[in-house]
């Protein structure tokens, strides 16, 4: 099961055809080339950082003896884009003023597509055992993202 989020612009309602849907796993193109990755998903500035580190890594790698230390922070960061890569397209959009209407788990995005569109005539949605609803109404406890990953109202 992979977990998708439904991100809806500003001013649209819930279950607007315009919702942008970004599946929350790990990336290998992320992870071979992430700079490239980041700027086709206009993440600039963290293209930018990504870009300055291993750029870094790449001077320090020459070096005799910290040449495995510099190879350690190229492969890092990839990693750190592979993995939170979509979290970092989600935190973007959240600061473009996009909001996550939904966080589903399903086996494909046609899957997951079709339980955030199908709704009752009445217009509310169905009740269906692989959807995973955010449960910050159902907490009276109010958890902060744990180390810099962003949080999804604790829909995950």
């Amino acid at each position: 099961m992979a977990t998708f989020l439904f991100l809806i612009p500003p001013g649209a309602k819930s279950g607007d055809e315009k919702a942008r849907i970004i599946r929350d796993r790990f990336s290998w193109v992320a992870f071979v080339l992430p700079i490239f990755w980041l700027l086709w998903h206009r993440a600039w500035l963290a293209a930018a950082l990504a870009f300055a580190v291993q750029a870094l890594g790449a001077a320090i790698s020459d070096h005799p003896v910290f040449g495995l230390a510099g190879l350690g922070i190229c492969l890092a960061t990839s990693l750190i884009v592979a993995l939170e890569g979509p979290a970092m397209v989600v935190a973007g959009l959240e600061h473009r003023g996009w909001t996550v209407d939904a966080v589903i788990s399903a086996d494909d995005r046609a899957t997951a597509e079709e339980i955030y569109y199908t709704e009752t005539p009445a217009g509310e949605a169905q009740t269906r055992d692989s959807v995973s609803l955010p449960a910050s109404e159902t907490s009276a406890r109010r958890h902060a993202p744990m180390l810099g990953l962003v949080g999804f109202k604790e829909g995950r």
